[in-house]
């Protein structure tokens, strides 16, 4: 009656197996390959995310009032444009240009970390794992 109420059968549960496995190597191409990927969605996430924060700054005046204060402060004799340095085009070329750096790096230390990985598992004989089936 208990087991109805709780939508559960009266069967007994499967005994768990455990697997035991040792991660011994990492592939370096499969490991460049996904850190390529990795890096490419970092990527476009730059470069989004500056156009959102460039557009909403730019859009609620940020940039003019800060300006104008800046200007206040240090004086109309040192001309510092905010809006000017900060434009759409700087934004983006700089948003994109560490997207690229970005990339590049990413790759090549997903690369170097396999290898690495792959030296000390030689040394230490891996990691082992356990895998269960629920």
């Amino acid at each position: 009656m208990l087991a109805s109420l709780f939508n559960r059968s009266n069967k007994p549960k499967e005994a768990r197996k455990q697997i035991r496995l040792k991660l011994r190597v990492i592939d370096v191409w499969s490991a460049t390959k996904v850190g390529f990927f990795v890096a490419i969605a970092a990527g476009i996430a730059i470069v989004v995310g500056a156009w959102l924060i460039w557009s909403v700054l730019a859009n609620s005046g940020v940039f003019s009032a800060v300006g104008g204060l800046l200007s206040s402060v240090l004086g109309e004799a040192n001309a510092f444009n905010l809006e000017d340095e900060f434009s759409f085009d700087n934004v983006m070329s700089t948003a994109l240009t560490l997207a690229l750096l970005n990339l590049v790096i990413t790759t090549a230390l997903a690369a170097i970390y396999a290898l690495i990985f792959n030296l000390i598992s030689k040394l230490v004989g891996g990691i082992s794992l356990t895998f269960t089936n629920n």
